[in-house]
């Protein structure tokens, strides 16, 4: 198991170690440039990113997966939070951090009290059920980018 820490911070402070994990796995495959690797809302000061790093011999090392957590909606009787842009580099997928950082946000849901939601890839399905998420609705297209479905995540209390 690789040993992994995680940073979190609001608003762009360090946004461009996020939009480095999202554009290689999220944005370069796809053919799209690297200005859309920054979000909508990325900005908001209520925004929470979220940055896994490798640590090798004590030092922390570039950023390996990332993941943000927009602003809580409080329209709900339970605060809603959607998840976007979760990455983990290709070369490191299959090894575990994926479900680090989920536990990581199920852990801040908890403490919060929120719902998590996200629109998932088609291919990213089984790996958010296996951490507990569960489909929610039918598939839809997001242009440029392809088939996804909603998925939610809520405390077991």
């Amino acid at each position: 198991m690789l040993d992994v820490t995680f940073r979190q911070w609001r608003g762009l402070d360090e946004i461009s170690k996020v939009r480095q994990v999202r554009y290689a796995v999220l944005r370069a495959p796809l053919g799209m440039p690297y200005e859309e690797s920054l979000f909508a809302g990325d900005d908001d000061p209520d925004t929470l990113h979220i940055v896994a790093y490798q640590i090798v011999a004590y030092q922390i090392e570039q950023p390996i997966g990332c993941v943000t957590l927009m602003p809580p909606d409080l329209s709900q009787s339970t605060p809603t939070v959607q998840l976007r842009g979760m990455a983990v580099l290709a070369e490191l997928q299959g090894k575990g951090i994926g479900s680090m950082m989920l536990a990581y946000v199920a852990d801040l849901a908890k403490v919060n009290h929120w719902r998590l939601w996200c629109k998932a890839r088609e291919k990213a399905v089984p790996f958010y059920a296996a951490n507990g998420w569960h489909v929610v609705g039918d598939v839809f297209d997001i242009p440029r980018i392809g088939p996804h479905f909603r998925m939610e995540w809520e405390s077991q209390k």
